[in-house]
């Protein structure tokens, strides 16, 4: 139950910071790709870069980047707008993500 407790506390915590963020941006589409590079960047540097407990990796990141990122605005993109930038904005986005994990991985010498 604690375990439970700590991902739901997180993901409500992670919801509010991307409101926000959609608030004080206004931009529906970059406020919500803003906030799924800062989880992916933030569950990177978590993941990669530190050595946490296990109570403090569920709270970060199950759930407060996964409450912060979400992927249902690439539907709620491609409603509002084209099949071609719902898909624009998916690609984009995994690219983005994709290439921000690469910059944060510890790099290793051979």
């Amino acid at each position: 139950m604690k375990k439970l407790l700590l991902v739901a506390g997180g993901g409500a915590a992670g919801s509010f910071l991307r409101y926000l963020l959609v608030e004080v941006i206004g931009e529906y589409s970059l406020s919500i790709l803003l906030a799924n590079l800062l989880g992916v960047a933030l569950a990177g540097v978590i993941a990669l870069r530190s050595n946490q407990s296990e109570s403090r990796t569920l709270f970060l990141i199950p759930g407060f980047c996964g409450g912060l990122t979400t992927f249902s605005s690439v539907a709620v993109i491609h409603a509002e707008n084209s099949a071609l930038i719902g898909i624009g904005y998916f690609y984009g986005t995994v690219v983005l993500s994709m290439a921000l994990l690469f910059l944060i991985a510890p790099k290793v010498k051979q």
